[in-house]
């Protein structure tokens, strides 16, 4: 979605619409495609500072961590956004040289960040034990780990000195 910065010197200015991120590739996290996003947009600008203040609702496909089976969840927030046109030393304020910028990397960035560490699918158990695996606590497997000698020293052990 672009964005014109001229058209928010009416104070009255508004821009909503949906913003498609179908060919946005997800790998390495808990997302795994965001299936729609609408957002609003308002702003105003104040000498060469535009300040936008978007809301997104966001239907998000994530990943369950216990099962990795797709987990619908659900964003609604608002965020200040603030723009200028000069390269500015504070690391709130974002750079766009042109009058007329896309807004989508923006709106993604704020879903991605509004995505928890830890996605889990209601009802869902943690994994068992199985075969050709064990799962354990943290602290039996630092029990285990401090228990168990290593093979390949385990030779030494026998030489007398």
């Amino acid at each position: 979605m672009k964005i014109n910065r001229l058209l928010f010197n009416n104070p009255n200015y508004s821009l909503e619409g949906d913003i498609d991120f179908t060919n946005e590739n997800f790998t390495g996290g808990v997302i795994r495609k965001i299936a729609s996003c609408h957002v609003k947009i308002s702003g105003s600008i104040f000498e060469d500072l535009l300040m936008l203040k978007v809301h997104i609702k966001a239907n998000v496909v994530g990943i369950c961590s216990y099962t990795l089976e797709d987990v619908d969840y659900q964003i609604n927030r608002q965020e200040n956004l603030e723009i200028s046109n000069e390269i500015e030393d504070d690391d709130t304020i974002f750079y766009e040289k042109n009058n007329i910028f896309e807004i989508d990397p923006y709106v993604l960035s704020f879903i991605v960040s509004s995505m928890p560490s830890k996605l889990i699918k209601k009802g869902a158990k943690p994994p068992k034990s199985g075969e050709c695996y064990r799962v354990l606590t943290e602290d039996e497997y630092e029990k285990e780990k401090a228990e168990t000698k290593d093979p390949r020293w385990a030779a030494l052990d026998d030489i007398e000195l």
